[in-house]
């Protein structure tokens, strides 16, 4: 996350505030199992889910990642898992109850089958959750008014999104001059009004953002590395987690990823919300 509303890197922890949205997206005419109606053939007949006959998704509004809108479920990511659902014959339904910071505990404790949002393939995280074969490959960017680059955050105030995975380094460096906000529109909102310096933030997320919702004078400058904080290394690979409990589910999404990308799925949705494709293939998988 780094995620991550951009990069993705979320929190280990749960919040339980209150906010359930239930976007029912019927794939292939849904039906009550997970071979969904009868002219439907899931590419997995075997596979299981929290709830028969469902995909189970916990996310939050993340543009471009994540949209939930309504009855619906979009951006890059939204896009994807819909594609997934279709494949395996399951209906769909997102939770952002708790945001952000309860995507990967309701993957862990077994509320959802995985989890949306700009989720980076991490070390710490190969302990808690199943990581899927990387999606695509996202760089972090410091945001700014002020050109910052990432060797000059001392002394700045510097903030991020709850759950993104160098903020506890950041927060070695910077000490109090690094804030953690709940939410991207607060932590945008107090850049735009010189309440802090700069943001550490997914690259893709940031330049979507200002298409529709510009800061004067910002700019979005990737990071590089930095000896204060090592997830700066590297570009982090972004992966659907799911339980390690169910090693068959995590395998058949895989194969859902590798299908999708052979097939040109994966490209398109990139171009769509004009990321470069070329990120839609990642290699080989890596952890930050």
């Amino acid at each position: 996350m780094s995620r991550i509303p951009r990069n993705l890197v979320r929190a280990l922890s749960a919040g339980t505030a209150a906010g359930l949205v239930a976007l029912s997206l019927a794939a292939c005419g849904g039906g009550s199992s997970a071979t969904g109606s009868s002219d439907c053939t899931p590419a997995h007949q075997d596979i299981k889910t929290v709830t028969e006959g469902e995909l189970t998704v916990a996310s939050y509004d993340f543009a471009p990642i994540t949209v939930p809108q309504g009855d619906s479920f979009t951006g890059i990511e939204g896009e994807l898992i819909t594609e997934i659902a279709k494949l395996e014959c399951l209906k769909l339904n997102v939770s952002t109850s708790g945001g952000a910071g309860a995507v990967i505990s309701s993957v862990q404790s077994g509320r959802a089958d995985i989890g949306s949002g700009n989720w980076l393939r991490t070390k710490a995280r190969m302990k808690v959750v199943y990581m899927s074969t990387p999606l695509w490959s996202d760089p972090n960017a410091i945001v700014s008014t002020k050109g910052l680059t990432s060797d000059q955050l001392q002394g700045k105030k510097v903030a991020s999104v709850a759950g993104n995975l160098y903020n506890d380094s950041l927060q070695k460096w910077l000490g109090d001059d690094f804030k953690i906000y709940q939410d991207e529109e607060s932590v945008y909102a107090d850049l735009k009004a010189g309440r802090i310096d700069a943001l550490v933030a997914s690259a893709a997320s940031a330049n979507y953002r200002f298409k529709s919702a510009p800061i004067e004078g910002a700019t979005v400058i990737n990071v590089t590395p930095n000896a204060n904080v090592p997830e700066f290394a590297a570009v982090g690979q972004v992966m659907l987690p799911s339980s390690l409990n169910n090693d068959a589910f995590g395998k058949a999404i895989d194969e859902d990823i590798k299908k999708l990308r052979e097939n040109g799925t994966i490209k398109k949705i990139l171009e769509k919300y004009g990321i470069d494709p070329s990120v839609g293939e990642p290699g080989a998988p890596t952890e930050l």
